[in-house]
């Protein structure tokens, strides 16, 4: 019987440990990662913008645009294992930076991507995500589980595939 209390005490306390973690971090995650391309800022930027060709991206099963007015869109990306990610146009300077908001049941952030001219001609991009998470056991876990940075390395090597192909 006591040895059921002392198990029950400690699951109670590593979840109140968990959740006060999570309170102390910080409020937003923020991670940059750059590539450069051989292929010129215009290429690269229309490419990164094009919502309709997303093929290209693995563990990604099919984008949904929900509306558009001009060059401003909301759309619906759902991952290969079905969770879905709502974003929506913020900010647009044609080839050389590109922003979104994005929103999903577990954070919201957004996301900035900067195309910069290289000397040869090529593109330095930067993008940077900045995640929320909102409960603080799920953000504690996140830096366990959730690699950001790892997921946009992902997406760099999947856009320098696209950009090599063309």
């Amino acid at each position: 019987m006591y040895i059921l209390i002392y198990i029950l005490i400690g699951i109670i306390a590593i979840v109140v440990l968990i959740g006060i973690i999570g309170l102390l971090l910080p409020k937003e995650r923020i991670e940059t990662r750059q590539s450069t391309f051989t292929a010129p800022p215009e290429t690269v930027y229309n490419i990164v913008t094009n919502n309709e060709d997303y093929e290209y991206r693995s563990g990604l099963k099919k984008i949904v645009i929900t509306s558009r007015k001009g060059d401003m869109e909301t759309w619906d990306e759902i991952a290969d294992n079905g969770n879905v990610i709502h974003f929506s146009t913020k900010e647009k300077h044609p080839y050389s930076f590109y922003s979104f908001d994005m929103e999903s049941a577990m954070f919201s952030g957004y996301w900035t991507a900067e195309f910069k001219e290289t000397e040869n001609g090529g593109t330095l991009f930067t993008a940077t995500e900045y995640i929320q998470i909102k409960n603080p056991f799920v953000k504690t876990l996140s830096y366990l589980f959730f690699d950001i940075g790892k997921l946009m390395e992902t997406y760099q090597e999947d856009l320098r595939k696209k950009l090599d192909s063309l």
